[in-house]
């Protein structure tokens, strides 16, 4: 018996060594395979260069590339894009072009399909005819840069490519121009609420619709002053934007509104773009001894690896640090030797679906301007899929886009949205619907960073956003000299007689758009009294003579920022770090304020535990920290209060769609107090007409009651914000239960929300969790020799890299990267790379 023990012992530890004799290798190879493409210190190969080009990594793998021309640096800077980010650089070529099936497989056919219907690929064609030499010349040699590194590391791509059995393509100077367009889409709101407004209108009315839009245009606003307007004219035939009033449209629009809703969060979804806020914080502070601080912090979906790529960039008359995008050259935030800047998104609405009118006796002819019977020209295109057939598909267009409603079979809403949903509807009549895009116009974005990035003064960066079309962005602007200004980069249409939220019918040329005005026209706010200028998505300006759009954010940043820079009289650095992690919301305490008096009306009708958290809740100062309870109460509060004053009226899958830009319905809510017996507030389920204190008590009690459950009848004080309010950073390859440890980052504890000035965005439709935050933090004190940034992950997009998440923990607590600004490398920076001329 003993002997058979032994030898069971025996078998059982061999098995168990050669068990773990294969683990080691398993993981030997893994991490081999997973880090083979990291950067290796001192290694030198000739490239496209003129003279010898260097490039120094700090600790958190950050470089600084030094050469002898702006060419030779932008060569460097392609080499170390995709050295670090190659696969997110291809995710993203891909999503503008159409072509992510091809490696993904077929979940990502219909993504594919709606995307060539918006034609970056197009437009970018067009662009590449029209852009400058300086331009052209930028982007051939960063691309140049990329394809140097393909070309290096064959056989050696970052795991992805294995993973998905495929090598990367040869990088194009237009594959920049691609990914510039496709960050243009991500920002383009208006892609998403047009049709939201537009499946209301089609199913409670034009004049129910109107209830739904927020009215306000409040102060404050990113510019006070206006200068006279010039119009840019443009031979490009125009669009328009109105309501047909015909009711026959009415079933068949839902369909077709449906279809594209459903297409855009396909893509959204399937790429990790979540989220709708997609906003930015910036400002700009004269110093009392003279210069200027800048600080930065753009709202994105958050996603691993981030969006930006820290990166300094030296050549003789040319000094920039900052933040880059992957796949792209130059620096689109940060500073050089006499000024700095940082931008946020001017929620313009820059686009508008129309309807086109086909000739019921030939499906192949629609019904142009002035009713002018006109052909489809029609484009047969190929849909290559992962281990699948090819798919043929055919494209129609009109005058206006290729029609988009082709493109959009209903999905399922419940993958779309992350939650158990019905449709909208389930009419199934057909529409034809193009649109109009101002991305879609021809525009230089490249050769605007390239003289941003050089400008010496307020007046040469104004000059320099005169080529910038798309997106509308605010750039804020602070100089060595201590000016500070604000200009508005961008265009919008001039619209016809329209409503700008509704569909607009093709034959109707006084709705069509007439022209575009550049942005940088509506007037530079320069030095004001006050010393700083503040950009936070907030109203543009009191009257502007063009419709710009109802997507500004609720001003709360703007409010807090404003109010923060009117207390310090000397102010540092230090000050804007801790102001870039403020979490008090204006929003909130107004919010709380309101509804206090109605809640302790009911003061009889309330548990214990309901009395105790009201009595916190009158208390509360607006901090949105993550370990307070009555955070907590108020977010439930908000959502509750929310859901219950709209979802009765639009029913839950409407009600999920108008949510689904977050500002819809905070600013909504916000206008809606002030009319306490506005018919929003009644329930139209019951009898009773019920008001705002009605909906406010149901809200709080719900609230509790939720909250109870969730903490399951914890006591208040442990209620933590934190613990129903988190936030992860997904990988595409996340999705997979065995790589999502090493792929995602979180879930962490975090505060604020959509209205403070960290903002840490959660979906009214699916709360609690963060879905938008700040995607990058930069300051810049022009007069010191440092600049002070951060990411939320790290320079690298390979999960096994020590630099993918070496910076999460500095932006989760509010610290930074010091970045030397000095031309010449820092004693903290090691030299990895040389690339010397190939002749």
């Amino acid at each position: 018996m003993v002997v058979k023990i032994r030898e069971w012992l025996q078998g059982t530890i061999g098995l168990g060594i050669t068990l773990f004799v294969l683990f080691v290798c398993f993981a030997f190879f893994a991490v081999r395979l997973a880090t083979r493409s990291h950067p290796e210190p001192y290694s030198e190969e000739k490239g496209l260069v003129t003279d010898s080009t260097f490039v120094y990594r700090n600790s958190f793998g950050i470089p600084h590339i030094i050469g002898k021309s702006i060419t030779d640096v932008v060569f460097a800077q392609g080499y170390a894009h995709a050295q670090d980010r190659l696969w997110q650089m291809d995710a993203w070529r891909r999503l503008g072009r159409g072509t992510l099936a091809e490696v993904l497989g077929e979940q990502l056919v219909e993504p594919d399909r709606f995307m060539r219907s918006i034609g970056i690929a197009e437009i970018v064609q067009e662009q590449m005819h029209s852009i400058s030499p300086t331009t052209k010349k930028l982007l051939t040699a960063y691309s140049a840069g990329v394809n140097a590194y393909i070309k290096s590391a064959k056989g050696d791509y970052p795991f992805e490519f294995d993973a998905l059995d495929y090598s990367p393509g040869e990088w194009l100077p237009e594959d920049c121009l691609v990914v510039g367009r496709a960050m243009a889409f991500e920002l383009s709101l208006a892609f998403w609420n047009d049709i939201a407004y537009a499946q209301i209108a089609a199913q409670r009315g034009s004049s129910s619709m109107s209830m739904y839009i927020p009215q306000g245009n409040s102060s404050p606003y990113v510019l006070d002053t206006t200068t006279t307007q010039t119009q840019i004219q443009t031979t490009i035939d125009s669009v328009s934007d109105k309501s047909s009033a015909d009711s026959s449209h009415a079933s068949s629009l839902i369909k077709n509104i449906i279809h594209i809703r459903n297409s855009l969060s396909d893509v959204r979804m399937k790429l990790g773009i979540q989220g709708s806020a997609f906003g930015s914080n910036t400002w700009a502070v004269t110093k009392t001894g003279g210069g200027a601080i800048v600080a930065n912090d753009p709202h994105l979906s958050v996603s691993m690896p981030p969006k930006w790529y820290q990166v300094h960039l030296s050549c003789p008359n040319f000094n920039v640090v900052g933040m880059s995008v992957p796949g792209l050259p130059l620096i689109l935030s940060g500073r050089n030797d006499s000024l700095a800047w940082g931008f946020s998104n001017a929620m313009i609405d820059d686009v508008d679906y129309v309807i086109e009118k086909i000739d019921s006796t030939n499906e192949n002819y629609y019904f142009d301007v002035n009713d002018e019977r006109v052909k489809f020209r029609f484009k047969r295109d190929t849909i290559k899929v992962k281990d699948k057939a090819d798919i043929l598909i055919d494209y129609r267009y009109t005058n206006r886009s290729c029609v988009i409603s082709d493109f959009h079979a209903m999905k399922t809403p419940s993958w779309l949205f992350g939650i158990q949903r019905e449709a909208s509807s389930k009419l199934l009549h057909s529409t034809c619907l193009t649109f109009r895009w101002t991305a879609r116009t021809a525009s230089d974005e490249v050769l605007a960073l390239y003289k941003m990035n050089t400008a010496k003064t307020v007046d040469e960066f104004v000059k320099a956003t005169h080529t910038w079309n798309a997106p509308a962005l605010n750039f804020s602007i602070g100089t060595n000299s201590g000016d500070v200004a604000t200009v508005v980069a961008g265009i919008i249409p001039i619209r016809g007689n329209a409503d700008p939220h509704l569909l607009a019918p093709a034959w109707d040329a006084s709705a069509a758009w007439k022209g575009y005005v550049h942005l940088s026209t509506l007037g530079v706010l320069k030095n004001p009294v006050r010393g700083y200028v503040v950009s936070a998505n907030n109203t543009t300006m009191p009257k502007p003579p063009n419709f710009m759009g109802s997507l500004n954010q609720p001003s709360s940043r703007a409010e807090r920022i404003l109010n923060l820079l009117k207390i310090y009289k000397d102010y540092t650095v230090r000050d804007a770090q801790l102001m870039q992690m403020d979490q008090i919301s204006p929003y909130a305490r107004r919010f709380v304020k309101r509804i206090i008096p109605l809640l302790q009306k009911a003061g009889s009708k309330y548990s214990a535990v309901e009395t105790d958290a009201l009595k916190r809740l009158v208390k509360w100062d607006g901090t949105e920290s993550p370990i307070d309870p009555v955070t907590a109460i108020y977010a439930v509060t908000l959502q509750r209060f929310i859901w219950n004053t709209f979802e009765d009226e639009l029913g839950t899958p409407l009600f999920y769609d108008w949510t689904f830009l977050t500002s819809n319905a905070l600013r909504r809510i916000d206008e809606l107090m002030n009319s306490p017996q506005h018919q929003l507030f009644d329930d139209v389920r019951t009898k009773p007409i019920e008001d705002m204190q009605w909906i406010a008590i149901r809200a709080f009690k719900e609230a509790i009651a939720s909250l109870q459950s969730t903490f399951h009848s914890a006591p208040i004080q442990e209620w933590r914000y934190g613990q129903i309010h988190s936030i992860s950073f997904p990988h595409m390859f996340g999705r997979n239960p065995l790589m999502k440890p090493v792929m995602d980052l979180g879930p962490f504890e975090i505060g604020g929300s959509a209205t403070t000035i960290n903002n840490t965005e959660w979906s009214i439709y699916k709360p609690y969790n963060t879905h938008v935050a700040a995607s990058m933090r930069v300051i810049s004190d022009i007069r010191d020799s440092i600049q002070y940034s951060v990411v939320p992950g790290g320079v690298s997009g390979q999960p096994l890299d020590a630099h993918y998440s070496d910076q999460m923990q500095l932006w989760l607590k509010g610290g930074f990267v010091r970045i030397p600004c000095a031309p010449t490398p820092h004693i903290a920076f090691r030299l990895f790379h040389i690339f010397v001329p190939s002749s």
